[in-house]
């Protein structure tokens, strides 16, 4: 039997500066891992339950709820036990203003490209955000000549809604250099873990990394992502594994290359987190 753990489709044209993604996920897993961004991110949970953690605060969403995503917040989530289905929509703040004479622009989207102003991270949604949601999927699906002046048309009237009903907090100048630091630096540590997941990667080698001693580090990564750095990296070589099984590897050169050396241990670590065997996630055609 074959099982998908993780399906998601790109619903909008990949040059347009808005993208609209829908992911479902079967099972536990790390979604994705400690990043930041420029763009304006919502996720809309239609069903089952995500965890977020986001500049050091966990949230859990459950169906109905809206992440709000500012720029050069560090976000990373996870997926609960069972289904969950959600949409993404990514935002250049810059394609919902004009130019700069534009006062809309200067009052309302400039201040959070700045990171001047911010919305709170978790609200839900509504009949309004729900019918706006729909709306930027079926336009962003269609592209239909004049399409993307209905989605920059629902995102300003989705963007007002939240303005008005999450108060946009100030941000301290002090406390937004600090983050963005702070930022900076464990981006370039996660892409490290990204690109070098099978290496040993020791609690000491990843604080030296960042310039902290490994109990602050292990700290600072705990509220960064929900986890300790060895259950992310345990989390991120299974999101690995899967890859690789579903690209046709063998399970002893999936176990090799995400940094088990025993293919048994890894089968018992994968069917622990996933509840199937590794070869569960293979393609016929390559079991």
């Amino acid at each position: 039997m074959e099982h998908e753990i993780k399906h998601e489709e790109i619903l909008s044209d990949q040059s347009f500066p808005v993208i609209v993604r829908r992911t479902l996920i079967n099972g536990p897993q790390l979604i994705f891992g400690g990043h930041w961004h420029k763009q304006f991110e919502l996720l809309f949970v239609r069903r089952g339950t995500l965890e977020l953690c986001c500049n050091g605060v966990d949230y859990v969403l459950r169906a109905g709820d809206i992440a709000v995503l500012n720029p050069h917040d560090i976000h990373t989530a996870y997926s609960g036990n069972g289904i969950l289905f959600y949409h993404c929509i990514i935002v250049d703040p810059l394609f919902l203003g004009s130019d700069q004479g534009d006062i809309c622009t200067q009052k309302y989207v400039r201040p959070f490209i700045k990171g001047d102003l911010r919305f709170l991270n978790k609200t839900v949604s509504t009949p309004q955000r729900a019918a706006a949601f729909e709306a930027l999927v079926r336009e962003c699906r269609r592209c239909a000549p004049g399409y993307e002046l209905c989605v920059k048309a629902e995102l300003l009237r989705l963007f007002v809604d939240l303005y008005r009903s999450i108060p946009a907090q100030p941000v301290d100048k002090n406390e937004w250099e600090a983050r963005r630091r702070r930022a900076q630096r464990f981006h370039m540590l996660f892409r490290y873990m990204e690109q070098h997941f099978g290496e040993n990667l020791s609690l000491e080698k990843l604080a030296a990394m960042v310039s902290y001693s490994p109990y602050h580090f292990s700290r600072q990564f705990h509220q960064l992502t929900g986890r300790t750095p060895t259950e992310y990296l345990r989390n991120l070589r299974m999101q690995k594994a899967v890859q690789m099984l579903r690209e046709g590897a063998s399970v002893s050169e999936t176990a090799s290359a995400c940094g088990f050396n025993s293919p048994n241990y890894f089968c018992k670590v994968f069917r622990a987190e996933f509840g199937y065997p590794p070869r569960a996630y293979r393609t016929p055609a390559n079991r």
